[in-house]
């Protein structure tokens, strides 16, 4: 779960918003809890949605329908308000990773797991059929793996099966890679949509991948459209199957209600007992209607906090892999796994790439006060958990890494100028600090802020500036007592969400600080706090300072700003949404992630271009460059690290984090890279930092 953002509300109806659960096309997923104490999802859709022509009248009732969906494979809503200017919708929550985690995480699923999982993703569909919805966006990140089964969530963009089309001219809802071919020609799409989206979903969960996945959007849709499914490795009964799902012409695709009988090869039975044969099993009611346990939404892929499970390392066992029950079928068994093969690798190391699309986010916030203790730094050797480098790792990548034990998520991460100190600070107000040498650690804790702001420790490690609302705060690390608070916009009856700190950068000196905010750019003098100027305008993104003092980069777009008079001098093209920027440790380089998922070196003499680094995974989340500069490494949101030479523009090694990378830090002597995570390997772990040793 992410920390509620600046923006977010605080209640939905009578819910008090927890924290982030993901964020899609309809609107936002949050961790909510009732009057009652009890944790629940609510989604609230965008307002420009709402506005439009009958979707408040076509939500009703489609919220009204989806709460007569049971049985134990499905999402139970159990509350909702279509009139609220922001309309919500509400259903139980339940843990569990999801599909496209788990084959993720372990690789793609065996075939008779998979059986299993289509007999009761099946029988989710023919609840929901039955109420006379259609889901319209199956995919492997709504599908929730709990203790109890396939779960089957978010009906965000369900609709009646005999209401009109929710796609306008040119538009089509859901996730392209497994949508029927109906949807994307934007035909009326009925209950066999699903059953493809079923198929492609199965396909998925058998060999990792979409089976009509590509590079190019334009790729996927023409080999939906026009080309078969790529199933190799697939054979036996689940080959025919999903072939029969995957059928162009809906009209030829089997019914739902015969296709749990047939994952799990029993004879097809009517409501009287006796057997039936396939076309006369599609005029009957199959199974899925007894009623169980509601189930939570939560996001889509790209916009859900990525759940992990525990990683096995020495004097630890291997993590047992969820089950898969299924009610009428075989024993429920854990979750085997086909072995994925191995990519070419030097000796010492090994390679697997698995194509993933999620978006990971994450962060938390716990209660916490002022006390230092000494606790034992946790070092143990451990393998990634996919067992291997991450996506894009080059040859000779390795996962071999330290895990320390610290905080519950990294909002800070810097070592200290000799190298034997490394520092970072949490959502939870915990400030951690390690001898690397002696394998010692000191914690103190500090006030918890109320949402997740940037935050930045000072060169000597020896206090930590914290954006808190709209002041920034400087804390001495020993002692965790507040130092000096540096005043932002002033606090008006109500909390205005534009007059938060997004951003802060401390000046090579270390006399200057500067704070961004949505609606301008605050500059203190750091010794006394005072406020040293205010520029409006608008700086929602990174703010970096060049090593020398003399120029200062801005964001949205990027603009570089001569200091003192932080005059405009540069905009760089093609910089919004920017996540992370910096300048190389001798100026000549401004590096920055793109809204493409790549990272860009931008020549601050030239003021031109000098190389794209295509990463194109996730979306870059932090970046840091080596002490001799002609090295950086950059992390991304999906928990991919990098390193690579600036110089020949290609990557060096990768390494693969279980959660988004939010903090990167080299080592003085470059030796060393630490990568700070937004949450540890589960929800109470706190290994989230990691130290990789670099040749």
């Amino acid at each position: 779960m992410e920390a509620l953002r600046p923006h977010d509300p605080e209640w939905v109806g009578p819910y008090r918003l927890d924290g982030r659960l993901g964020e899609g096309g309809m609107g936002q997923v949050f961790l909510g809890t009732t009057p009652g104490g009890r944790k629940v999802a609510v989604k609230l859709i965008r307002r420009e949605l709402a506005a439009a022509p009958q979707f408040r009248e076509r939500f009703a009732r489609e919220a009204e329908a989806a709460r007569r969906v049971g049985g134990f494979h499905t999402a139970q809503v159990i509350d909702a308000d279509p009139q609220a200017e922001s309309p919500w919708l509400v259903t139980a929550f339940i843990p569990g990773p999801t599909l496209h985690e788990v084959v993720h995480t372990g690789g793609p699923l065996a075939p008779d797991t998979v059986l299993r999982l289509g007999a009761g993703m099946a029988e989710g569909l023919a609840a929901v059929h039955d109420c006379g919805l259609i889901h319209r966006d199956l995919k492997p990140g709504n599908v929730i793996l709990a203790d109890d089964g396939p779960r089957i969530i978010d009906f965000g963009i369900a609709r009646l099966v005999d209401a009109s089309s929710l796609t306008a001219t040119g538009t089509v809802m859901g996730t392209y890679a497994y949508m029927s071919p109906e949807q994307i020609r934007a035909d009326r799409a009925g209950p066999a949509s699903d059953v493809f989206s079923l198929g492609s979903v199965l396909a998925f969960a058998a060999t990792g991948r979409s089976p009509f996945d590509a590079q190019v959007l334009l790729d996927v849709v023409q080999r939906i459209l026009n080309e078969p499914p790529a199933l190799d490795g697939v054979d036996g009964e689940l080959l025919s199957l999903l072939t029969a799902c995957l059928d162009k012409d809906p009209a030829s695709r089997p019914s739902v209600t015969e296709l749990p009988a047939r994952f799990v090869g029993l004879p097809l039975r009517g409501r009287g007992g006796k057997p039936l044969p396939s076309a006369e099993a599609e005029t009957e009611t199959g199974p899925g209607a007894e009623t169980g346990p509601g189930a939570g939404a939560k996001a889509e892929p790209g916009e859900r906090e990525e759940q992990t499970v525990l990683l096995a390392g020495p004097g630890r066992p291997a993590p047992t892999p969820p089950t898969i029950p299924y009610p009428a079928g075989p024993t429920p068994g854990h979750l085997p796994r086909v072995p994925p093969a191995p990519a070419p690798a030097p000796a010492g190391g090994t390679g697997r790439s698995v194509s993933r699309r999620t978006l990971v986010i994450g962060g938390s916030a716990v209660a916490a006060a002022a006390v230092t203790a000494a606790v034992p730094l946790l070092l143990r050797g451990e393998k990634d958990r996919s067992g291997g480098p991450g996506p894009g790792a080059s040859p000779g990548a390795t996962s071999d890494h330290q895990s320390l034990k610290g905080p519950l998520g990294v909002q800070a991460l810097a070592f200290g100028k000799d190298g034997t100190t490394l520092a970072a600070v949490g959502a939870n107000g915990e400030i951690w600090r390690w001898d690397v040498r002696t394998g010692r650690g000191v914690s103190t804790r500090v006030s918890v802020p109320r949402y997740i702001q940037d935050a930045l420790f000072t060169p000597d490690l020896t206090s930590l500036i914290r954006g808190e609302g709209n002041n920034a705060r400087l804390w001495d690390v020993e002692s965790g007592r507040v130092l000096r608070t540096f005043q932002g916009p002033p606090a008006g009856a109500e909390e205005d969400m534009n007059d938060l700190v997004l951003s802060l950068a401390l000046s090579p000196d270390g006399a200057t600080l500067v704070g961004g905010f949505e609606r301008g750019l605050y500059l203190w003098d750091m010794a006394s706090g005072r406020r040293l100027g205010i520029d409006k305008g608008e700086y929602l993104g990174p703010l970096a300072f060049s090593p020398d003092g003399k120029l200062l980069v801005t964001a949205y777009p990027l603009r570089l700003r001569k200091l003192p008079s932080r005059a405009a001098v540069a905009t760089i093209g093609e910089s919004a949404n920017t996540g992370a920027a910096l300048f190389s440790p001798d100026g000549q380089i401004l590096a920055f992630g793109q809204r493409s998922r790549n990272v860009r070196l931008w020549n601050t003499a030239t003021r031109q271009d000098i190389v794209t680094l295509e990463g194109r995974h996730g979306r870059i989340t932090a970046l840091a460059f080596h002490p001799g500069g002609r090295t950086l490494a950059s992390a991304d949101a999906e928990g991919a690290v990098r390193v690579w030479d600036t110089v020949a523009g290609k990557s060096l090694t990768a390494f693969t984090c279980p959660n988004s990378v939010e903090r990167l830090a080299f080592s003085p002597d470059g030796k060393r890279l630490a990568a700070g995570m937004s949450s540890g390997t589960s929800a109470t772990a706190k290994d989230t930092v990691r130290l990789f040793v670099l040749p």
